[in-house]
């Protein structure tokens, strides 16, 4: 896709499944789409100190990484969103 992929969603790269990890085929088959200017923005820190929040707000949008009032984490691994940048035309924001 000349544009570069749209995302309607975060989906996981990397799990962790029984001590091994895992990388989510799918996620690199939108990786290998993108044909134009990536800029990556990875945000890492403590649980539940606000970065499926960040990332959410990054993306331009209310929803997509889960958020919870627990906790419990809703995303665990590493995740990956790929969006049109806001401020650069024909570049891509990947989200991790």
């Amino acid at each position: 896709m000349a544009s570069g992929p749209h995302m309607m969603a975060p989906i996981c790269l990397v799990e962790n499944n029984n001590m091994q990890l895992s990388v989510s085929q799918t996620a690199i088959q939108i990786l290998e789409r993108i044909s134009q200017p990536v800029v990556v923005v990875a945000i890492v820190g403590l649980y539940r100190t606000g970065k499926s929040y960040l990332m959410n707000r990054l993306a331009g949008q209310n929803r997509g990484f889960p958020l919870g009032s627990t906790v419990q984490s809703k995303t665990k691994g590493i995740w990956i969103w790929c969006v049109p940048h806001p401020c650069k035309p024909n570049h891509t924001l990947v989200l991790l």
